[in-house]
């Protein structure tokens, strides 16, 4: 047997000493590991794609991945929760102005953004506005969704209702589709579709809620008077008491199930329709999105990102992660192709994706002529637009005015509850 030498003795004690002391072993033994946080997707093909994905990442890097789902209500509480407790998840999907809200938590991702950007071109003006802050990419663009009106076609050719053009065309048929039994489905509860219609609604009467300035509240104006007084008339003829008490998945099942006749929404009603082979499907249509008087036609745009977080101990993986998922052309375009126009791309050189060509019933989803915005237009991006958001305000307020709250004090609340949130340090 050789005898062992001085030094060599020492190396190898050395070594086992150091990791019996730190119970750390060797940075070189170790799988690399991240775990990454989304939402429930309402193109449910998508979530199943994304695991698909995500084995083959863990395939050809060996950096394996853990992919968690939540709800999109209980996305606002679980981030809070990571960030004070400093734990969880590396990476996380975040809606629209999350990065702001959560900035000084978040990982500068720029290198990674300005590689998406230069193989596809810029990101569009929302998901840019909503993942870069102050100049610094805290999250990249991963994909946008936005709102359309879905109705039931064959309803409204059955009993010769013209296709509405405007908020005030929808009371209109609105009247005639409750007493078919098949009412307007808006929700007016605490959920985002609930603040992806109100704001629409209420930018194509000409109001906001926040001025440009981005600190002087708006929503006590006229215009916001006008937009209520559509809603509660809305409530009161073309809907039923149950949109109060909506989530965010019951406008979808209302259209899918038979009973609503018109409802607004992206395009993923339609979509588990058809794919779920539901009854209603093939009677189910988009049309162009709603005009306020003055002819102007306002939408939601919702950007998705994808953010890490700083007390993440594996930002470098993470960020293999993202490149392999949005910056592989393959792979992204497998993933975007699973969300059925659901899920469409962030970046202006592939706005015409061959994901809009796989359905007739996707033509809508043109838009032309229609402005989207992100939630608090026309008020730059902050923190502060998201935690209206969280709060509800615009919502709360609109239910204030339908179920008997005079539309005065139902503004004047609001304006209240905006002012709180703007003013706070």
């Amino acid at each position: 047997m050789d005898k062992i030498s001085r030094r060599r003795f020492l190396t190898t004690t050395g070594g086992l000493v150091g990791i019996l002391a730190t119970g750390i072993p060797p940075a070189f033994g170790q799988k690399r590991q991240i775990s990454y946080l989304c939402w429930n997707n309402f193109a449910p093909a998508s979530d199943k794609k994304l695991a698909q994905i995500g084995q083959r990442f863990t395939k050809d890097t060996g950096i394996g991945i853990r992919i968690d789902h939540i709800a999109a209500p209980q996305q606002a509480a679980k981030y809070a929760s990571e960030v004070q407790t400093q734990a969880g998840h590396d990476v996380v999907e975040m809606r629209m102005h999350f990065p702001w809200l959560y900035e000084p938590q978040l990982v500068d991702v720029s290198d990674v953004a300005r590689e998406m950007e230069k193989k596809y071109g810029p990101a569009v003006a929302s998901a840019k506005e909503t993942a870069m802050v102050k100049g610094i990419w805290r999250a990249v663009p991963q994909y946008r969704t936005f709102f359309v009106a879905a109705y039931r076609e064959d309803l409204f050719k059955k009993a010769g209702l013209k296709v509405p053009d405007t908020w005030d065309d929808l009371y209109t048929v609105g009247v005639q589709l409750k007493k078919m039994g098949h009412p307007v489905g808006i929700p007016i509860s605490q959920n985002y579709d609930s603040i992806s219609t109100a704001g629409p609604v209420l930018w194509s009467f000409g109001g906001r809620e926040v001025e440009k300035d981005g600190k002087t509240v708006a929503i006590d104006g006229v215009h916001t008077v006008r937009m209520l007084e559509w809603y509660k008339k809305m409530f009161r003829d073309c809907m039923e008491p149950e949109v109060l008490s909506w989530d965010d998945a019951s406008n979808n099942q209302s259209l899918q199930q038979g009973k609503a006749g018109w409802i607004h929404n992206p395009v993923s009603a339609y979509i588990v329709a058809r794919n779920s082979k539901l009854p209603s499907a093939e009677g189910i249509n988009h049309h162009r999105s709603l005009a306020g008087p003055d002819g102007v036609r306002h939408e939601t745009d919702v950007p998705r990102h994808i953010g890490i977080w700083k007390f993440s101990k594996n930002v470098e993986p993470a960020k293999e992660w993202i490149r392999y998922l949005l910056g592989k052309r393959e792979v992204y375009d497998e993933y975007i192709m699973s969300g059925d126009a659901f899920n469409l791309p962030a970046y202006t050189n592939l706005l015409d994706h061959p994901v809009l060509k796989t359905d007739p019933k996707f033509a809508a989803l043109r838009q032309e002529g229609v402005q989207f915005h992100c939630y608090g237009w026309p008020a730059p991006a902050s923190d502060k637009v998201q935690l209206i958001t969280n709060s509800f305000i615009l919502p709360n307020m609109v239910a204030k005015a339908v179920t008997g709250t005079s539309t005065r004090d139902a503004i004047a609340w609001g304006a209240n509850e905006m002012k709180k949130i703007l003013e706070k340090k």
